[in-house]
């Protein structure tokens, strides 16, 4: 097992494989590294980092305050793929946070993370490693493919179970709710029937412009491939596809698109052609299972195509 310390003390990064994709890490104590971390993907400052931890108590030490709910949705749901958003700790930077009072959280489900996790002095940042905006890396070639081993040093952790990013939530104890910010593979559904009495559950994802600074993944463009990308929700499949268009499909089950869909679009996107041509599955668009899908690829199309009225 790789020293991630070692790493860190020679002034590189890691690239740590989890469950939902490939991230780019560095210590939380550490702002040369974490400007490094921003300036390698071409990310602004106004984007908060998610912190990564490897257990409960990291995590307690990185809030400023931790609810009851933060703690029983840890518990329930750690190691995992959701992001808890807590009032932050005077020792998380406001550079992670992008100037804000809160620290977006995780415990990720992947044996080689947590490993390396527990082996840091101190948890890590891990924005997806990738440049900015583009396809997220799920496996260890999408990560060398981005970046040098002078920079970076890959851990290979195989391909990723999840394939998409975290669901992330934010906790507010003084309102007493909990507000979906980001979907993901931990679905409302399951978040909202597990909430304490007295708590409210929110959807504020269709509040994008709103809410834009809170968390990570909510620009209006991300998640793009290099050519043009058109999704198509339209009941009736075309007699044609685009012409030069590379076809993308995807399973008709979500846990298994989930896990394709960037690996079929960077696959797509190698491949000779002008744009890259995407149709759902008729059922796509009312199944909540997908909606984790959806947000992707609206922010990654440039065309969407729906059912007319």
């Amino acid at each position: 097992m790789i020293d991630p310390n070692a790493v860190f003390d020679s002034g590189r990064l890691l690239a740590l494989p989890t469950e939902t994709v490939y991230g780019l890490a560095a210590p939380i104590d550490r702002p040369d590294l974490i400007a490094r971390v921003f300036a390698l993907k071409g990310r602004p400052p106004s984007n908060p980092l998610i912190v990564h931890v490897g257990s409960v108590d990291q995590a307690r030490a990185c809030a400023a305050e931790w609810s009851d709910m933060a703690d029983h949705l840890a518990r329930r749901f750690w190691p995992g793929p959701l992001t808890l958003v807590v009032p932050r700790a005077e020792s998380i930077s406001p550079v992670i946070t992008a100037g804000q009072d809160t620290v977006a959280l995780r415990m990720p489900n992947h044996p080689v993370a947590l490993a390396l996790l527990k082996a840091s002095r101190v948890p890590v940042v891990a924005p997806s490693a990738n440049l900015f905006t583009r396809l997220s890396p799920t496996c260890a070639a999408d990560v060398a493919a981005a970046f040098s081993a002078e920079d970076v040093e890959i851990v290979d952790g195989g391909r990723c179970e999840v394939g998409i990013e975290s669901t992330i939530v934010a906790v507010d104890e003084t309102r007493q709710t909990v507000t979906l910010l980001r979907p993901g593979m931990v679905g409302s559904e399951a978040l909202a029937s597990s909430l304490l009495p007295g708590w409210q559950w929110i959807n504020a994802v269709q509040s994008e412009a709103e809410l834009s600074a809170i968390a990570p993944g909510r620009m209006r463009e991300h998640y793009r491939p290099v050519k043009p990308l058109t999704v198509d929700c339209r009941a009736q499949a075309p007699r044609s596809t685009p012409e030069g268009a590379v076809t993308v499909s995807l399973p008709p089950d979500a846990r298994d698109a989930a896990r394709a869909l960037y690996r079929r679009l960077r696959e797509a996107d190698q491949q000779d052609g002008c744009s890259l041509y995407l149709r759902l599955p008729p059922t796509a668009l009312s199944d909540p299972s997908w909606a984790a899908i959806l947000n992707r690829l609206r922010k990654a199309a440039s065309h969407w195509l729906v059912p007319s009225d």
